[in-house]
This record gives structure tokens, C-alpha cells and sequence, in this order.
């Protein structure tokens, strides 16, 4: 396929900085919400299991808790 350059006219004028857009309104109308989050925030939607972390055995591949990791042995595979 054949490509042929154009050069394209711009639509409408570049402005010679940037800046915030000004209008009617004060800023604070404009401004994003504050997310205003208690002492209880959790980070899951689970709540009980916040604390709980599971790990996999690279022999075995079981999944396991934090207090099963000491007396974890494979079985034979």
C-alpha cells in the first residue's frame, strides 16, 4: 500500500499555556468529594478475614494456613 504524507490544518487555536479552566462556578463546586473513611474502614469486603493469610506448599501444592506451616509434611507423591 502506498502511503502519502498530508499535512493536516488544525481545527482551532493552541492555547500558548496551560492553566486551570476558569468559569462561573468557585472551584469548591467543581472539586472532587471527600472520601471520609471511620476507624472501622476495612480493606476487604470481608472483614473476619483480614487477618487470615493462606499459603501453597511448592511439593505439594496444598493450601495452607499460617499455624499449619510448622507441622506441614508432604505426603508422598
Amino acid at each position: 500500500m502506498k502511503l502519502i504524507r498530508k499535512f493536516a490544518i488544525q481545527g482551532h487555536p493552541v492555547p500558548a499555556s496551560s492553566s486551570r479552566p476558569l468559569g462561573p462556578f468557585p472551584p469548591e463546586v467543581l472539586s472532587q468529594p471527600q472520601v471520609e473513611y471511620g476507624n472501622e474502614h476495612s480493606d476487604s469486603l470481608h472483614e473476619a478475614l483480614d487477618t487470615v493469610r493462606l499459603f501453597r506448599c511448592r511439593d505439594c501444592d496444598e493450601v495452607l494456613y499460617r499455624d499449619q506451616l510448622d507441622n506441614h509434611t508432604c505426603e508422598e507423591i
